[in-house]
């Protein structure tokens, strides 16, 4: 019971001092880039062309990568959501079990965008092309996400034995 303590406040750290600032700061962030191109130049490794840095692939690479932060700001609200069962020693609640299978949905989109939006960035910016086959946090995101997949099994058929257990008794 104390790991799942430390877990939850783990996480609610998380929630507290990264997700809940990052929701504004983001959306913000966002809208500047549609209205003032020159905030783009912030970002790391941008080219320095005026076109390059205007045009619309630009605006809608960064639509797209704000989209994959709000999708993982979620996956974390669920998570927290999830441990708060947990506390509550309710580990077999319909409500685990589904967002045990959304987080893991959406932590497997979240990575391969990320992926694709990786490769899209070095081929328009930098014009290269990388194959890197060590670690990765895009694969690591997205076998978190089928980790969180078959945990949501796990526990669907760990639910229903435990219903046809006390269904015998």
């Amino acid at each position: 019971m104390r790991k799942l303590i430390i877990l939850k406040s783990l996480i609610d750290f998380v929630w507290i001092l990264t997700c809940i600032p990052l929701i504004p700061m983001v959306l913000f962030f966002v809208v500047m880039a549609f209205m003032d191109a020159d905030i783009i130049r912030v970002l790391p490794g941008l080219g320095q062309e005026e076109d390059q840095i205007t045009g619309w692939p630009v605006k809608i690479t960064i639509l797209i990568g704000a989209l994959v932060i709000y999708i993982n700001i979620y996956c974390v609200y669920l998570f927290r959501k999830t441990l708060s069962y947990f506390q509550k020693v309710k580990p077999f609640h319909n409500e685990v079990i589904t967002n045990f299978g959304i987080i893991g949905k959406f932590l497997c989109y979240s990575g391969l965008v990320s992926l694709i939006l990786a490769i899209v960035f070095a081929v328009y910016f930098k014009s290269e092309i990388k194959i890197n086959l060590g670690f990765s946090p895009y694969l690591f995101i997205t076998a978190l996400g089928l980790f969180f997949m078959v945990l949501s099994e796990v526990f669907k058929v760990a639910k229903h034995a435990k219903e046809e257990n006390e269904l015998t008794v």
